[in-house]
């Protein structure tokens, strides 16, 4: 998968299936999720720089906390 793959799911994907009540849609949804971060882990060397991506592509308010990316950033990560 490359980055343009990867940016056009992530805009389209629904990312509150996690909080269905329907266990087939919180499955699905966190196969999906599992899936993501797996993408991300291939196509970015550093955490801090494959969180980025993904909260540059997400809506908002769905992404990882900005100080957490700042802490893997002083890591080295």
């Amino acid at each position: 998968m490359t980055r343009k793959e990867l940016q056009q799911m992530l805009q389209t994907m629904d990312h509150y299936t996690m909080m269905s009540c329907d266990y087939r849609v919180f499955d699905q949804g966190r196969k999906q999720r599992d899936f993501v971060l797996e993408q991300l882990d291939k196509l970015f060397d550093k955490k801090s720089e494959a969180l980025e991506f993904y909260n540059e592509n997400v809506p908002e308010g769905v992404g990882y906390r900005q100080d957490y990316i700042n802490e893997l950033k002083a890591e080295g990560n």
